[in-house]
């Protein structure tokens, strides 16, 4: 299967490059060439900015991919683009969320109020209220490095990912929301 994965080079994006390579699929990789790692023999590489994607949209869908794995999904626009660009092109898009997405998770790091909730977190957990949980009471200013934050909110990835709030798909491409949850017990 040919697999392209949207950032692979940080956290845990080289084990599961390392991981998809080893089991034969053929992946490449978009990435800005900013961290170094030691990619498997036979994966190839895309460099560029993802918060630029469409201007390699060509390029990537020439790889023709049957499956987008999109590790930095990270504002709204990053999943309307991603979904823009490879519908009608791939069979699959999984997008990497986070816990961050749960009311649990807000009111532990102050972004929500109300009593903490027990654990663990579930699919079925209540989601946040409040969106954009990094943006300050000022917006960042354009060259700021962390400017990106004060659009972050996965709960938005999910929606356009998953189609609009009655779970219709608003889009031509299959895609999944895939939440990494802390591990217990």
């Amino acid at each position: 299967m040919r697999i392209l994965v949207i950032g692979g080079t940080n956290f845990m994006g080289p084990l599961v490059v390392h991981s998809l390579s080893e089991q034969g699929h053929e992946v490449k990789v978009f990435h800005r060439g900013q961290t170094r790692t030691n990619l498997p023999p036979g994966v190839k590489e895309i460099l560029g900015d993802r918060r630029s994607l469409s201007e390699k949209a060509v390029e990537l869908q020439r790889f023709a991919p049957e499956v987008v794995l999109d590790m930095i999904p990270f504002t709204e626009q990053d999943a309307l683009e991603i979904m823009s660009i490879f519908t009608g092109t791939a069979h699959r898009l999984v997008a990497i969320s986070s816990q961050d997405v749960y009311r649990a998770f807000g009111r532990v790091n102050g972004k929500e109020t109300g009593p903490v909730e027990s654990i663990p977190i579930t699919e079925e957990s209540a989601l946040r209220q409040n969106l954009y949980p990094y943006r300050g009471e000022t917006p960042r200013n354009q060259d700021d490095p962390k400017r990106w934050q004060d659009d972050y909110d996965k709960i938005l990835v999910e929606r356009i990912v998953m189609g609009d709030a009655d779970g219709v798909w608003t889009w031509g491409l299959p895609a999944s929301a895939l939440q990494l949850l802390e591990a217990h017990g």
